[in-house]
């Protein structure tokens, strides 16, 4: 019996935080309206990368900026493949983040819009 009470208890339990965060169903609209902005790719050429590791602390500079959806770094060839809202990221504020991770932004070559 007292297992079974345990058991409603925790479901209630469960229901109420479900609701009370709102079900997650905002973040689905939110999710829904971002997928819908129109977003623009560059490639942007770097100087100093030279392993993982400074692919990795490019893309966090980048990301942390907002409007930025996503980055892609690479060593090897030496640049970054930076997807962004036009309207909220500009390209001279790629660069800067760039520059202040310790690295040289060299040129930016215009991708795709979407």
């Amino acid at each position: 019996m007292t297992r079974k009470i345990s058991s409603l208890i925790l479901l209630l339990c469960l229901m109420i935080m479900s609701v009370s965060c709102g079900g997650g169903k905002s973040t689905k609209v939110n999710k829904a309206q971002e997928s819908e902005a129109v977003t623009a790719t560059v490639d942007l050429s770097i100087e100093g990368m030279t392993c993982a590791g400074c692919e990795n602390t490019i893309c966090t500079s980048l990301e942390k900026i907002p409007g930025v959806k996503s980055v892609t770094a690479s060593a090897t060839d030496g640049k970054a493949v930076i997807e962004f809202e036009p309207g909220k990221v500009d390209t001279a504020a790629l660069k800067a983040a760039v520059d202040a991770a310790g690295y040289k932004a060299l040129k930016v070559i215009p991708g795709t819009v979407q």
